[in-house]
């Protein structure tokens, strides 16, 4: 077993983001919490508000609450299904005051709840009719399961690693502007997000383990570590007036990742080993738009806006096979086996611009008819570079590894038109039409490269593709809406949807004839897809307290594609069925019921072959909420939900597992009493129930949860 820590401490040797270190401190007479750091601007913004006017209202409310949960079965996937940390959570949920001036207002709000790490502070400062100031700070945890499959034919399964895993991210913001009417408005904002920690990939290892005629087959775990962060500045300013209204901004972007991917092959085996593959970005984005609409009589207003984007991002990584997580390179690993191709020294860099501009002009020509065209232009150039070293170790223990430099560059730039048109008639009071057409037509040029360096620092070409493609769509919708009678409407709507790519290869190193065994990258000539979908919607109130929404839906998706020398096959059609049934009765003045139903019939068919199949996507899930009103002071309420996907397909011989098999149920039940108009009491008794046969029973549980909650209003 391979402890590793999860999020909550230290994840893979990066230090994760820690939860706010607190101190109460008073505000405006209120004792609330103080946080450090980056967030002091917090406790500027809040200490600053304090100095206006003498007060006029002070309102707010504090609430403390906690929970614990008893679970028999895998505690990582109860946490990842239902959200709260196993081991209990609680802390302040809800703090809250609000102070108001004749000429100002003043919010703060809070939460403070450990163990699920959720941690939200809000400040809002505003001078009525000239500015405001506002800050924002959110962190939350995020549960994941970390365990792998089970091989039923065989009942094998395996751990080697903590699988209760965690992701922290947290947001911040402050944002400064201007509220004086009549005049243009501006504000300046900043902006963090963070991820830190560890979660579940489906990308397994592979075992041995299962033996003829089953090898080998993939069920090992396998875990992500994620260290991301990006920082956000924005600029708007915009101005409304009766006959116009404009805007203008520009957004600079920084985003920085460091992200790991670790699994483990023929693990108990003698050729055990680990692959880990780190990914790293750093990228900045510059991006500028505008936009001003005119409105020149009550018939007719003109609009038009414009986007200037720039990507500029650096990449490095790398994938190695090695005896323990995230090992450097060795030629001569014992362990190695043929197929463990990796690569190491991964420097690359991708440059981006877009520009996109549009114009829309909507025009009534008569009474009841509106139309409203517009025309669109996009254009995008795309140059990417990168080298790296590529390691193979084809002969296995018993041969020298292979190693060779490679460089690739590629250049991809295309321009695209879209043009759209849609019509509105509203002669009647009880019917609504809407009908809307678009077309778009599209054309690039895709170079691609790869060079192998030959110890002579020499450059043989190796893959050399020049594709020209054209891309052409389109789309066409009808809306229709009918009140038929006082509580009684009926609408529906129907799209259609077209989309053709067409690929000239006008440069290919690689042959497409029928005895080639390398046909890639350019092998795809024609691919189409089209799409039928809608959907009709009752909406019903029978009787004054009782309403019934009753919806379908309908999806039809067909993707045809014509490859080198061979012809055109349908190869996807995606059928989907939605039915949704709603209901909502207030049965008395006490008590409430509200419920709903969804079933949904999902199927992809693809071409009858050896190793793949239709794939089901078929679930049923419903719920149902009360509550009833016990007395004067206190009420209940009961949750109900249920799920069920009975669509898993295990043909161990062929190929793995496919579809769903899942089953949860979930009740909560809660009580209320308002002790007072300023104290409330809240309790709450909830069950869960999964069992989840896609991972073979590995994500079973039942659980009790229990929680509290004391509120103070003043």
């Amino acid at each position: 077993m391979n402890n590793f820590v999860t999020a909550s401490d230290h994840v893979g040797g990066v230090p994760s983001r820690r939860g706010l270190r607190r101190a109460p401190a008073q505000f405006c007479g209120v004792r609330a919490p103080r946080p450090h750091g980056l967030w002091a601007g917090l406790t500027v913004l809040l200490a600053f508000a304090c100095t206006a006017p003498a007060q006029v209202a002070l309102t707010g409310s504090v609430s403390a609450g906690g929970g614990i949960s008893f679970v028999d079965g895998d505690q990582a996937a109860f946490q990842q299904r239902l959200r709260p940390r196993k081991y209990g959570y609680g802390g302040l949920e809800e703090f809250s005051v609000t102070r108001t001036t004749g000429t100002s207002l003043f919010r703060f709000e809070g939460r403070l709840v450990g163990g699920n790490e959720d941690y939200r502070l809000t400040a809002r400062w505003e001078k009525f009719d000239a500015l405001y100031l506002e800050a924002n700070y959110q962190q939350f945890r995020t549960f994941y399961d970390g365990s792998g499959g089970r091989f039923l034919p065989r009942d094998l399964s395996f751990s080697w690693f903590d699988e209760e895993l965690a992701l922290d991210r947290s947001y911040f913001s402050f944002e400064i502007g201007t509220l004086i009417p009549d005049r243009p408005m501006w504000r300046l904002r900043y902006d963090r997000n963070t991820r830190t920690g560890a979660k579940n990939s489906l990308r397994w290892g592979d075992s041995n383990r299962a033996g003829q005629p089953f090898v080998p087959r993939a069920f090992i775990p396998s875990y992500l570590l994620l260290d991301e962060d990006r920082d956000i500045f924005t600029v708007e300013a915009s101005q409304r007036t009766d006959e116009a209204e404009w805007n203008v901004g520009g957004r600079y972007e920084r985003t920085h990742y460091h992200n790991r991917h670790t699994a483990r092959r023929r693990a108990g085996e003698n050729q055990d080993r680990y692959v880990t593959m780190n990914d790293a970005m750093d990228s900045d984005l510059f991006s500028g738009h505008g936009f001003y609409e005119r409105i020149f009589s009550e018939q007719l207003r003109v609009s038009a806006g414009g986007l200037v984007t720039s990507i500029d991002a650096d990449l490095a990584g790398s994938k190695i096979y090695g005896g323990s997580p995230d090992p450097e390179y060795s030629a001569t690993f014992a362990r190695r086996q043929p197929q463990d191709v990796g690569y190491f020294g991964l420097a690359g860099n991708s440059r981006m611009k877009q520009y996109v501009g549009n114009v829309n002009l909507v025009y009534q020509p008569g009474k009841y008819w509106t139309v409203r065209p517009g025309l669109k232009y996009e254009h995008l150039r795309q140059d990417s570079g990168e080298s790296h070293t590529d390691t193979d170790f084809g002969g296995g223990a018993a041969a020298a590894a292979i190693r060779q430099q490679v460089e690739n560059a590629s250049r991809n730039a295309w321009n695209e038109i879209t043009e759209e048109v849609e019509v509105r008639y509203a002669r009647w009071a009880d019917v609504a039409l809407n009908v809307r057409a678009q077309a778009n037509q599209g054309i690039g040029n895709l170079v691609e490269q790869s060079m192998l360096v030959t110890p002579a620092q020499a450059r043989v070409l190796d893959l050399d593709r020049e594709t020209e493609y054209q891309r052409f769509g389109q789309r066409y919708t009808v809306n229709a809406s009918w009140y038929a009678r006082p509580g009684l409407t009926l609408a529906a709507q129907y799209n259609y949807r077209l989309k053709l790519a067409d690929y000239d290869h006008r440069r290919d190193s690689t042959p497409n004839g029928p005895r080639s065994f390398d046909r890639y990258p350019a092998y795809i000539v024609d691919q189409d897809m089209e799409t039928h979908d809608g959907f009709v919607q009752l909406t019903w109130r029978p009787k004054s307290m009782l309403t019934l929404v009753t919806r379908y839906g309908h999806h039809r998706t067909t993707i045809r594609s014509t490859m080198a020398e061979l012809p055109e096959v349908q190869h996807g059609r995606l059928t989907r069925h939605i039915l949704t049934q709603t209901a909502t009765w207030n049965a008395t003045a006490r008590l409430f019921v509200s419920g709903s139903v969804n079933l949904m019939y999902d199927q992809l068919a693809v071409p009858a072959n050896r190793f793949t199949y239709n794939s089901d996507n078929h679930y049923l899930q419903a719920n149902l909420s009360t509550g009833y009103a016990v007395g004067k002071v206190t009420d209940l309420y009961l949750d109900v939900t249920h799920l069920r996907a009975d669509d898993y397909l295990d043909n161990p011989a062929i190929t793995l597992p496919m579809g769903a098999g899942h089953n949860l149920q979930t009740a909560f039940l809660t009580w209320v009493r308002r002790h007072s108009d300023r104290l409330i009491y809240t309790a709450k008794y909830g069950y869960a129930r999964n069992r989840d046969g896609t991972f073979g029973g590995l994500n079973d549980f039942s659980a009790h949860l229990l929680y509290g909650k004391v509120q103070y209003k003043f």
